[in-house]
């Protein structure tokens, strides 16, 4: 009776020794930053194996030299090696890690924009994130995918309760915060958003934040408007996008500085003095960038036309004419708002853009006169006899237009259009549009509009990859493991799987003794 109790209390104190390893096991792959913790563990757990081996030596010794014995110990030297193997391909996964997110919205994986610009980042800058515990996973969470995409972050986390050395240093009084360092630019952020850590990253980079005039006095759409009709919205963005936009009267320029990197006209109703077309013209002789877009007007004069002819000048042409697309549009618009689905896959304006956009009543773009350059023209309606622009202003002002050979131009017609010149220094660019209503307060929840928008005044700024992101209707969120649900994948994974499995196994072993 007393043997089978001594050998009860041996084979419960092997079983809890090798428990205790599994546990250790865990504990350094779950928390290998604990480290008094992990240490004091192991050491206690070899020490009391090291006494058990000296207390039962002798039962030991009839241990490992047995047949069974051996056997098991090639079944574990086999396991050691298979389980060597797979650290290695670990280590190898870890060091080049790739991702696939299933879910329909791509919600676990950062946005198209964001790739795009890492992919066009040469350098990284510094990071450091100052936070909590409770924060830190979050943030480490959102890096990941960032490092998933390009590697070489180096990024310092930097516990705020631990080290308030450091936050004097660098002159924190709030946490979370995360500061980006690029030599003497840096730029701090208290959100830990894929759209703030995107926008610091850009900021940081950037040598200076572009500067946009915006141009006023001739019945513009307005800035600062934020009724349906205005634009208030449009600058948002584009100041969320690290733009600087100010608003400017040319009337009272007699040139636009060199500080300035782009005009946008958007929408005049009134004309334009000679003198405001000479500076725009100066400006854009001096390499400078324009992005302008005009409605069409269907009254007794155009007051538009001087503005149309400097345009047509540099390369664009601006009709003042009504596309027209019978096959697809807007529900109800009977052709009038023309919706484009499809767009040239290599062309930088539209690469990897699935739309739709739509553009109630919008003119054709077309080439003006030939200075040579590049042409970009990649919004374009269906073919003939589906679409054409309209040029009877009768058959406009009457509400019932109609195709006319010879005299409307026949589909497919481009209603955006791009120019940039060849030279290599100054490099003129003009982004013209057909129309300008795409983008007012009115359809800001239509976000393929503005995302096409910012991606053309993005093409004007040398390809600087600005981003918002509080434009689409789908957020895109890493998902992030609470620590109580943290805790059940652990418990679960970790003890009780690899638990159960040793139990049947050491069932199945002792009935195949038995037999």
């Amino acid at each position: 009776m007393k043997e089978s109790k001594k050998n009860m209390i041996f084979y419960t104190l092997i079983f809890s020794n090798l428990v205790t390893y599994l546990v250790i096991l865990a504990l350094w792959i779950s928390i290998p930053s604990e480290l008094t913790l992990n240490l004091s563990i192991t050491f206690f757990n070899l020490c009391f194996s090291l006494l058990l081996i000296i207390k039962e030596r002798d039962r030991f010794e009839k241990i490992y030299t047995s047949k069974k014995f051996k056997k098991i110990s090639e079944v574990l030297g086999s396991s050691f090696l298979i389980f060597c193997i797979l650290c290695v391909i670990n280590h190898l996964f870890y060091k080049n890690p790739k991702g696939w997110d299933l879910t329909k919205h791509k919600q676990n994986s950062l946005s198209p924009e964001t790739v795009n610009m890492l992919k066009n980042l040469e350098a990284l800058p510094e990071i450091f994130v100052f936070s909590r515990k409770q924060n830190k996973g979050a943030i480490e969470a959102l890096f990941n995918l960032y490092k998933l995409e390009k590697s070489g972050f180096k990024i310092s986390h930097i516990d705020a309760e631990l080290r308030p050395d450091l936050l004097k240093k660098f002159h924190v009084k709030k946490v979370p915060m995360i500061l980006f360092k690029n030599g003497f630019r840096e730029k701090r952020i208290f959100s830990s958003s894929e759209a703030s850590v995107t926008n610091a990253l850009v900021t940081v980079m950037r040598k200076k934040d572009p500067l946009i005039y915006y141009s006023m006095g001739h019945q513009e759409a307005d800035p600062f408007e934020r009724g349906k009709d205005g634009v208030s919205h449009l600058i948002k963005l584009l100041e969320k996008s690290l733009f600087q936009v100010r608003p400017i009267h040319l009337a009272s320029l007699e040139e636009i500085p060199e500080k300035v990197d782009s005009l946008i006209i958007w929408g005049p109703r009134e004309g334009f003095h000679e003198n405001e077309l000479k500076t725009i013209d100066l400006f854009l002789k001096r390499g400078g960038k324009l992005l302008i877009g005009m409605d069409p007007d269907f009254g007794k004069v155009d007051k538009l036309q001087s503005l149309r002819n400097l345009i047509n000048e540099w390369g664009l042409k601006v009709n003042n004419d009504l596309v027209v697309d019978s096959l697809n549009n807007y529900a109800g618009s009977k052709g009038s708002i023309p919706l484009i689905k499809n767009f040239p896959k290599n062309d930088p304006l539209t690469k990897n853009f699935k739309g739709p956009l739509f553009f109630p009543l919008v003119s054709s773009v077309e080439k003006g006169k030939d200075n040579g350059g590049k042409y970009l023209f990649p919004v374009k309606t269906t073919n003939i006899p589906a679409s054409w622009a309209e040029k009877t202003k009768q058959e406009v002002n009457s509400g019932r237009v109609t195709f006319n050979s010879g005299v409307d131009k026949p589909g497919p017609i481009s209603v955006v259009g791009a120019w940039e010149s060849e030279e290599l220094k100054k490099k003129t660019k003009i982004y013209a549009f057909g129309n300008t209503s795409f983008v007012v307060n009115g359809y800001a929840n239509f976000g393929q509009n503005f995302a096409f928008f910012l991606r053309g005044v993005s093409w004007l700024h040398q390809g600087e990859k600005i981003l918002s992101f509080t434009v689409p209707k789908i957020k895109d969120a890493p998902v992030f493991i609470s620590s109580p649900q943290l805790g059940v994948i652990f418990y679960f994974s970790v003890l009780f799987v690899p638990l159960m499995m040793f139990s049947i196994a050491l069932f199945i072993y002792r009935r195949s003794v038995r037999s």
